[in-house]
């Protein structure tokens, strides 16, 4: 990137030292990447036409005055203007091949769940509450603040909204396979005898928005990628020329 032609050893040093390296080099290279997204002259106009509105710069005439008290040129303003889609092009054109592969493998920490949840750690007591609750003879909530010995306690048994990666691995597997309202008999977690039910289920579905959502990710992945490249052969080559 010829923007960062201009650092010269000492500087890059210095920058590397106050942790001020990477960001610098992150912000050039995703601006040197997406400015080469072509985007159509009319779209263009409309977008920054928009943008404008946006800060209520809605007369032409004062845009000049606008973008000079905002140190703004017209190069400036055209970038900031068609960043998001930009960036939503690039992210497409070049990583909508791995978008579905990403949702699967982040999947469980997209579902959401609410579930309420008593835990004892005698087997007895906890048969004899799945059976109160089962048989409507109790309330779930009032039992788990009465009997229950976690921290859910103190939320009548309510835990949630809560992705399936934090709970347990044996309790993440009930509460997936559960249907909602309907309370399952007692597993054992360790030392622990829970019952369980799920209230509420938001299963993540590959939308477009949740598309968009995976293809930023890996783009920034990708991104971070290049960034340290670039950090560690400038990094190196100041070092070398330093040295020398």
């Amino acid at each position: 990137m010829k923007s960062l032609d201009t650092l010269n050893d000492g500087t890059i040093q210095l920058l590397n030292n106050n942790k001020l390296l990477l960001p610098l080099i992150r912000r050039e290279f995703v601006k040197d990447t997406l400015q080469k997204v072509n985007i159509e002259k009319e779209e263009e106009e409309n977008l920054i036409k928009i943008f404008l509105e946006k800060y209520g710069v809605t007369d032409i005439e004062k845009k000049d005055e606008w973008m000079k008290n905002n140190d703004l040129d017209s190069e400036n303003l055209k970038n900031l203007a068609l960043a998001d889609v930009r960036l939503k092009k690039y992210c497409n054109d070049n990583f909508k091949h791995k978008v579905n592969a990403r949702f699967l493998e982040r999947k469980s920490k997209l579902d959401i769940y609410v579930y309420s949840l008593i835990r004892v750690n005698d087997r007895n007591k906890a048969e004899e509450i799945y059976l109160q609750i089962s048989e409507k003879e109790a309330d779930i909530g009032d039992l788990a603040a009465k009997y229950s010995e976690g921290p859910e306690k103190n939320t009548r048994g309510i835990v949630g909204p809560i992705s399936l990666d934090k709970p347990h691995p044996i309790l993440a597997e009930k509460i997936k396979v559960s249907e909602v309202g309907v309370v399952q008999p007692p597993i054992q977690v360790e030392k622990s005898h829970i019952v369980c039910r799920v209230e509420y289920s938001n299963p993540a579905q590959l939308d477009d928005l949740m598309h968009d959502k995976m293809a930023l990710e890996i783009f920034d992945e990708w991104v971070l990628t290049k960034v340290r490249e670039i950090s560690e052969k400038l990094i190196n080559k100041s070092s070398n020329n330093i040295t020398n």
